[in-house]
This record gives C-alpha cells, structure tokens and sequence, in this order.
C-alpha cells in the first residue's frame, strides 16, 4: 500500500480510533454478561471470567452452571485481543491504510464473537456498549478510508504551489 504523510484530519481519526478502541478495554471490566440465578441477577465482567480460568469456580455459579461456563472461559480472551490488535494497528500505522481495513475487520470479529459467545439473552451493560462502541469504530474506520483517499485543502495548495514553481 502507498504511503501518504498523515495529515490533521487523518491524525485526529486515528487518535480518535484509538482512543475508542481504549474504551473497549474498560467495557470489559463492566459487567459483560447477565443471568438469573436462583432468583437473582449475576452480572461477571470479562476478567472476572478469564480469572476464574485457572482458579475454578470463582463466577458463583452452581457445578453444573460451572461446567457449561467454563467451556466459554477460554474464549473470552478475544474481548481483549481483537480490541489489542486495533489499538496498536491504530497506534502505530500512522502512513498506510491497513489500520483501517484491519479495524474494519477487528469491528465485524468484535461484534460476532459478542453476538456469539455473551448471545443476545446474556448481554449486559458492558457488551452492549461494547457493541455500539465497534459500530462507531467501523464508522469512522470507513470514514479514515474515505479521508485518506481524498486530498485535503492543504496538499491541494501544496500541489499548486509546485506546479507554479516548475513553470
């Protein structure tokens, strides 16, 4: 892909991308999942769960709710991967267009693996923000797409400025 020098409004997307891909790492300490349990509502946040990994049944949940989560646990570890790749795609790439297309797809794997693994019957506050929040990603990564494709005002006057120096 070619590389084109960041401009203001291509730096403010990308920051903002970032910024947004930040505040997934904070939906997942929200509670991410929602059930009813022996009459109450348990609410675990993604790290509850990843802890409860190695260390057993720490969610409260009955032996044979245990047994059906814990075939899940391992997978909650893409809620905070998918969101690492765009963050740091996002950080870094600053001259290419990679990071869009990359966040793009980090967005539909993101919203898959909610709808997925949490289901729509589960969500709680945390993956519901969780998904709004990659519907605005995907929004402004289609937005970065389409700024960096066309030319700002600035590399126009550059562009003339040129064309009348070589005359």
């Amino acid at each position: 892909m070619n590389k084109i020098p960041e401009n203001k409004t291509r730096k403010r997307l990308r920051i903002t991308l970032c910024v947004l891909y930040l505040f997934q790492f904070i939906f997942c300490a929200w509670p991410y999942y929602a059930f009813v349990q022996d009459g109450t509502l348990v609410s675990d946040s993604v790290y509850e769960m990843l802890s409860a990994l190695g260390t057993g049944n720490v969610v409260g949940a009955t032996a044979s709710d245990f047994t059906a989560i814990n075939r899940i646990l391992p997978l909650n570890l893409i809620f905070v991967v998918i969101p690492m790749i765009g963050f740091f795609l996002c950080a870094f790439d600053r001259e290419r267009n990679l990071k869009n297309i990359v966040s793009l797809l980090c967005c539909l794997g993101g919203v898959i693996s909610i709808l997925t693994i949490v289901t729509i019957n589960l969500l709680s506050l945390g993956s519901l923000l969780a998904l709004l929040d990659y519907l605005l990603i995907s929004f402004l990564s289609t937005i970065s797409i389409m700024a960096r494709l066309t030319k700002s005002h600035e590399e126009i006057e550059k562009e003339k400025k040129s064309q009348i120096a070589e005359k």
